[in-house]
């Protein structure tokens, strides 16, 4: 009898667990951004993913460049939906949440991306983050370095800030961005990203200001042809992670993912290292010309317009004056 039992109770924990291995469900993390196939973002994003698939079995990483799944609005929602978990961009992208963000956008905050990586490992960034998972329900976990110094191409040599005044100039929807090209005497004009190349080559726009990897990647200087190095802008890609799909991972898991954005900066940075001298040759072979751009005036109207480029709002206005305070 007692053996009958043992049998019976073995063939109950065998269907269980059977039957928690058929519909069990594997773990999705989908990722979507709205650069091309072809970019550092889709770069990155796949080291991320190999990280992630080797270490995490049980979790998917699904990649959505080119906008697949929605532009930058419907992804930042997408976070907070938790219908996408990662959504990698640029870091001051959360400025209509947390005014503190705007700050970020502000050309000439930081000298260097070095300088920008090191702000974000400070208690003044993480104060920020708080602010951001409090209020949007979104987490930066790391940081990625895709080369992120913002030079100027155009449709005519820029040598200083006189030859930008007037100059019709794509720039994304964000005030610091179009104010900081306004200071400049610029008629900066949002545009969305998948409008530029067409817009370049009809003339609708005059020139946009990118990293120089995003600028060839999406073939942008094939219709205009000069480069002109303004080093107006350092970024960073911020994993920015829905805070209710991270809510979902212990503690061992929240350090897997740290890593595997911190191993995708690292493998980004050398890409960019190994690529960029090849690129400039070819550009160059393709007709631009590389600008040496005096930026003495270009620096001198940022802290001279600091109000107006952050419209007033006083919460940006003594962020910015923090970060400059503390030697950035």
């Amino acid at each position: 009898m007692q053996k009958k039992l043992w049998v019976l109770v073995f063939s109950v924990m065998l269907v269980c667990l059977s039957g928690s291995m058929v519909y069990a469900k594997p773990r999705v993390c989908k990722i979507g951004h709205v650069n091309s196939a072809a970019s550092l973002f889709q770069f990155q994003a796949i080291e991320f993913k190999k990280i992630i698939e080797a270490k995490m079995p049980d979790m998917t990483v699904e990649l959505y460049p080119a906008g697949q799944i929605g532009g930058s609005l419907a992804l930042m929602q997408g976070l907070q939906l938790n219908t996408v978990q990662i959504y990698p961009d640029f870091t001051y992208i959360w400025e209509s949440y947390v005014p503190e963000f705007k700050a970020l956008a502000v050309h000439y905050l930081f000298k260097t991306v070095e300088d920008f990586e090191q702000f974000c490992t400070t208690p003044l960034f993480e104060e920020i983050n708080q602010k951001l998972v409090k209020k949007a329900g979104v987490r930066i976990i790391g940081n990625v370095d895709a080369g992120g110094t913002f030079q100027f191409l155009s449709n005519k040599p820029i040598h200083n800030m006189d030859d930008v005044k007037g100059m019709r100039n794509r720039c994304a929807q964000f005030a610091p961005l179009l104010n900081s090209w306004r200071a400049y005497g610029a008629s900066p004009t949002p545009l969305d990203w998948g409008e530029v190349y067409t817009s370049l080559a009809t003339g609708l726009i005059e020139g946009l200001d990118n990293p120089v990897m995003d600028i060839y990647d999406e073939n942008f200087y094939e219709v205009i042809k000069y480069m002109n190095m303004t080093n107006n802008l350092q970024v960073l890609i911020s994993y920015n992670t829905s805070e209710a799909f991270w809510k979902t991972l212990s503690s061992d898991e929240k350090a897997i993912f740290k890593e595997a954005v911190e191993m995708a900066n690292q493998k980004t940075k050398a890409e960019v290292k190994q690529r960029f001298k090849k690129i400039v040759e070819d550009m160059k072979s393709n007709g631009v010309q590389f600008i040496n751009t005096d930026t003495t005036e270009f620096r001198k109207a940022i802290p001279a317009n600091i109000e107006k480029i952050l419209d007033g709002d006083k919460d940006a206005i003594s962020f910015y004056k923090r970060i400059k305070a503390d030697g950035f």
